[in-house]
């Protein structure tokens, strides 16, 4: 993995084993995040956004925004200098196959796995000029904006539903068929660590955590201790 020390572009791979909740940050670099397998959760004030397969998402330096990674997904981060050229605004990438190849080449990199956690990585070789290439080829895209107001225009259809309800939306059948296809899970599988992370966010602001967890579907705290064990790393 190169580090952000050395290099003016910076590769991660997420690929968790269980949900990993996320923190409200800004950086002061560029950020791409790129699916492979499963999906992501990305809030930019008030609202959600589900990411699936093949969905890319800029978000330029100094955004305001919380990245959760849902449980056995497979997702490209990398992070961008400010000395380089990139978007301005925060949004979707779209007809964007050769970022996507290249992620996916840069996610199947022997040493960009934590097995082979601190080898030196060539920056001067190949991996530094895909690196390159994904962001010169970010300079030909235009992120659509993600707004409460253009979801209809940046979203599947399936992307509106659930983002407007995370914990508690219905599909129909050909709907349910596409969610497999798209996030590799079961929707089931879905609601329930959307629901552990809205339940934490709000565990600060409740002094009856039998009630919140009840609001949320589960029958008891117990049933939500089970959940936190099963779901979550810690």
């Amino acid at each position: 993995m190169t580090t952000a020390a050395q290099h003016s572009i910076h590769y991660q791979l997420l690929e968790p084993a269980h949900l990993i909740p996320g923190k409200r940050h800004r950086y002061l670099k560029g950020l791409l995040f790129i699916v492979h397998q499963g999906a992501g959760l990305l809030q930019l004030g008030p609202h959600f956004y589900v990411l699936g397969k093949d969905d890319a998402v800029f978000l330029p330096a100094d955004t305001l925004f919380t990245w959760h990674t849902v449980a056995h997904s497979r997702i490209s981060r990398l992070a961008f200098s400010p000395r380089l050229v990139q978007p301005r605004q925060a949004g979707l990438l779209t007809a964007a196959p050769l970022l996507l190849a290249g992620a996916a080449r840069l996610a199947n990199w022997p040493s960009t796995h934590p097995a082979n956690a601190g080898h030196e990585l060539d920056w001067q070789g190949a991996y530094g000029r895909l690196c390159r290439v994904l962001h010169d080829e970010l300079q030909h895209l235009t992120p659509q904006p993600l707004t409460a107001s253009s979801k209809a225009a940046s979203l599947t259809k399936l992307q509106q539903i659930m983002s407007a309800n995370l914990v508690n939306f219905a599909l129909t059948k050909p709907q349910e068929a596409e969610f497999q296809a798209r996030f590799n899970m079961a929707p089931a599988d879905f609601k329930r660590q959307a629901a552990l992370l809205t339940i934490l966010r709000e565990l600060a602001k409740t002094a009856d955590l039998a009630q919140l967890v009840q609001s949320y579907g589960f029958s008891s705290v117990a049933e939500f201790e089970q959940a936190c064990a099963h779901w979550l790393a810690s």
